[in-house]
């Protein structure tokens, strides 16, 4: 019951002692949680019809009873005050945002203190993104359901909100409440972790796990491809000579060569250590065994204090072609040492280079 229906009630049930016709009019929106008071009002009410059967001086013999009854009253009152009061506390501790809304007009009945801080300009006192803004569009025109809602909201300034809300009598209207919150840092997280799942962290090309997965998709697709196996050579003796961080720059000067030979279209992946995969599409075996033999000769001719050098197999996968990742894998793996094995030989041998 609200401030004004406790006042119209008192007004009727005096004009009823005294003879005179009901003034106001009660609202009428009676909700469960309130049976005690109404209770008591009901027996108010039940008492003043009787009292208007009898004499004047029962009337009179009324009035303490009635202010008994009418000090109950104003206790309800008071504890209802007291529960909202309570209410508007606890909305206003919450982490999420609370906007509540009325569920037919979308009119804002309450918005707590952190989404004022979001929502709301000092200055005007109205809402800053009000006008022409589609989240709060979105929030007004909610319409509330017995199940609870849950959905994200991407604005135009990139902001991800995530929202439930809910149904439920708001100082006896029909309302919605809305629980937001921020979750825009969560999803760049997320998304964020979704890339490094298949990157490789010092090189920032694909990684092992992602390597295998886009052999399957080429060969179920049908698309044509060179797989190359690229190992480093004597990297090994560079760690341990010279250093990991001279290791870690042999490696990122290795895969900025890659990147260089590799198409858009191609890919390129640091498959472990000091091995490294690319898949050429549409590249026939010749062509792409020149590109690895162009990145071998750009790293022989740098000006670093170690000598740079790769060893590489190619395997060419035609369309149609029904094998596994892993066996085309080792196939380029063979290839790969059968090359490293014979360019030792001939370094041994004093023939130069392959």
């Amino acid at each position: 019951m609200t401030e004004k229906d406790a006042n119209t009630l008192l007004e009727q049930i005096c004009n009823m002692i005294w003879n005179r016709p009901a003034g106001g009019k009660l609202e009428d929106k009676s909700q469960a949680g309130r049976k005690p008071l109404y209770a008591s009002i009901k027996q108010i009410i039940g008492q003043v019809k009787q009292v208007i059967k009898e004499n004047y001086r029962q009337k009179r013999n009324f009035t303490s009873a009635f202010s008994g009854l009418f000090h109950e009253v104003s206790v309800q009152l008071e504890k209802e005050k007291k529960f909202n009061t309570l209410l508007v506390s606890i909305l206003d501790r919450l982490k999420e945002w609370v906007i509540v809304t009325e569920e037919e007009t979308g009119e804002i009945l309450y918005v707590n203190k952190l989404a004022k801080k979001r929502f709301y300009d000092p200055e005007t006192g109205g809402i800053v993104c009000e006008k022409d803004c589609p989240f709060m569009a979105r929030i007004q025109s909610c319409h509330g359901q017995e199940a609870e809602q849950r959905y994200e909201f991407r604005c135009f300034h990139d902001k991800i909100f995530q929202v439930k809300a809910y149904s439920l009598l708001w100082e006896d209207k029909k309302a919605v409440v809305h629980l937001i919150t921020d979750i825009t840092c969560q999803k760049e997280t997320e998304a964020y972790l979704e890339v490094m799942a298949y990157k490789d962290e010092l090189t920032g090309l694909n990684n092992r796990r992602n390597c295998l997965k886009t052999i399957d998709n080429y060969i179920k697709s049908g698309i044509p491809f060179s797989i190359c196996m690229i190992d480093l050579d004597d990297l090994k003796q560079i760690n341990d000579q010279d250093g990991h961080l001279h290791g870690d720059e042999y490696i990122k000067l290795v895969s900025e060569e890659i990147k260089k030979s590799a198409c858009e279209e191609d890919f390129t992946c640091r498959y472990g250590g000091d091995e490294f995969v690319v898949l050429y599409k549409g590249c026939s075996q010749q062509t792409a065994a020149e590109r690895l033999a162009a990145i071998d000769r750009n790293l022989a001719s740098g000006d670093k204090k170690y000598p740079m050098s790769i060893s590489y197999g190619v395997v060419y996968v035609e369309t149609g072609t029904d094998v596994l990742p892993e066996s085309v894998l080792k196939m380029a793996d063979e290839r790969m040492y059968a090359f490293k094995r014979e360019r030792k030989q001939m370094k041994e041998n004093g023939d130069g280079l392959i």
